[in-house]
């Protein structure tokens, strides 16, 4: 289980958010960017439609990076 913040994911805020795994981790931040930041939303729309894996290219080591609990 990893914790990290939204902001360490890339988003606005410091709320934290946890997962076994890199693919759940993904899960989680796309529900509570969608939930609390609806603005921020579109625009990750928008990133992915133009590079679908720029966002997980630059989180992804911050995830591996991140220390177990």
């Amino acid at each position: 289980m990893k914790t990290m913040t939204c902001k360490e994911l890339g988003g606005q805020c410091d709320q934290e958010l946890s997962a076994e795994s890199w693919d759940e981790m993904v899960k989680v931040m796309t529900k509570h960017v969608m939930e609390k930041h609806p603005d921020v939303a579109k625009e990750m729309e928008k990133m992915h439609k133009q590079d679908p894996q720029k966002w997980g290219k630059e989180m992804k080591p911050k995830w591996n990076a991140a220390p177990d609990l």
